[in-house]
């Protein structure tokens, strides 16, 4: 037990209030408050004023232990009757003895100093041990105050309390018989994230609101995982903070889920001429071939911000979907750009289908209408198609 909690249960056990000891002993209430809660030390001749007015020992106070049994731990009460016992035994040696109760004397006396020292020494070590601790704490007390604080003071302020915050898919877009649907999550990163902060996501739809328990991460963000979107529903999002006690709830914004926010939209650019997608035949022997009007192929990827974009590539296929195609362009990557506040990301993607094999062009049987194939591919594996018809020249 600590110094504070046996000064409390001594106290108690004489059946004195704080005030009471205090007055005997002569120090204000709130400084014997502070003893029993451990946030100040008494000094060496208060915790002796302490010991005298509870009926006790120093070392019963500070729960010092003896070392031996051949060493027992001794009190002020033990320390006066040793001193009591010095002079009677000193006055009965005179009498017998003479000059040997001198030599007891000095013996008693070297014991008796050796044992205050020792129990100086434990005090000193004492008062240096709640110094650090106490020092440690406040410091720690403090830090944490001061992140409260400010999170408290922002939003009384009227003040944001978050940095950033974004909704990513958890899955692929699921459809069946009652609609179109995407597991999702939502992280928020907190404009201060203070120790021992606790979060909660609210999502509401129609009249329906459901709570989520966000999980804080090592970058100091919060993430809320098992939120279902449904595709041409309005969902309104908002964040509750508890701090030291304290609940605070702040808006994040509205998401109008729909399908735009689930796939990519592809752009089909005109860089070049009017002919970028169109086709020419001509026949030698029995043989048709087909040669493209323009070979160079350039298209724009606008998708949905939480997309990232690995791969395009474009098929050339002149005998409809049936087997391999009879050329691919592999697209790079020219730039991305996004505007404003957009939710989306454009990106170029350009290539060609010249190849000298094929310079006098591709056989072709004429029963089916020539067409391009993109495919577009995330870093999740996901791939998405368009057709684009060819147009004879």
């Amino acid at each position: 037990m600590t110094l504070g909690q046996n000064i409390q249960n001594a106290r108690k056990a004489k059946g004195m209030s704080q005030e009471a000891l205090a007055e005997k002993i002569g120090v204000s209430r709130q400084a014997l408050g502070k003893w029993e809660k451990d946030t100040a030390l008494p000094g060496l001749d208060n915790l002796q004023a302490l010991a005298a007015e509870l009926g006790t020992g120093v070392d019963a106070l500070l729960g010092a232990q003896a070392e031996s049994p051949a060493a027992p731990a001794v009190t002020l009460d033990a320390l006066r009757d040793l001193l009591a016992a010095r002079d009677a035994e000193e006055k009965r040696r005179r009498r017998l003895w003479g000059g040997a109760a001198g030599a007891a004397f000095l013996v008693l006396a070297g014991l008796l100093a050796g044992t205050a020292l020792q129990y100086e020494r434990q005090i000193n070590a004492l008062n240096q041990n709640y110094a650090a601790i106490q020092s440690s704490y406040a410091a720690q007390q403090a830090d944490l105050s001061a992140q409260i604080s400010e999170l408290q003071d922002a939003v009384r302020m009227g003040e944001t309390t978050v940095l950033d915050w974004r909704w990513l898919p958890a899955d692929k877009l699921h459809r069946d018989a009652a609609g179109s649907w995407m597991p999702v999550q939502v992280q928020v990163t907190p404009r201060t994230a203070a120790a021992g902060t606790a979060a909660r996501l609210a999502v509401r739809c129609g009249d329906d609101t459901q709570l989520y328990e966000m999980t804080a991460a090592p970058d100091g963000s919060f993430a809320a995982q098992g939120i279902v979107f449904t595709v041409g529903s309005t969902y309104d999002l908002s964040v509750q903070w508890t701090a030291d006690s304290m609940t605070t709830s702040e808006g994040l914004g509205t998401v109008d889920f729909n399908d735009e926010m689930t796939e990519p939209t592809i752009i089909w650019g005109a860089g070049y001429t009017s002919l970028d997608y169109g086709y020419y035949l001509r026949r030698t022997g029995k043989t048709n071939y087909l040669t493209l009007t323009c070979y160079p192929v350039e298209l724009e990827v606008d998708a949905p911000a939480w997309m990232e974009v690995a791969a395009v590539e474009v098929e050339l296929r002149l005998n409809g979907d049936a087997g391999e195609p009879a050329a691919t362009a592999v697209l790079e990557c020219e730039g991305e750009y996004s505007y404003g506040n957009s939710s989306r990301t454009e990106s170029v993607w350009n290539g060609t289908f010249y190849s000298e094999d094929v310079e006098n062009g591709w056989e072709y049987d004429g029963e089916t209408l020539p067409k391009y194939v993109v495919r577009v591919t995330d870093t999740n594996g996901n791939v998405w198609t368009e057709e684009m018809p060819l147009t004879e020249k």
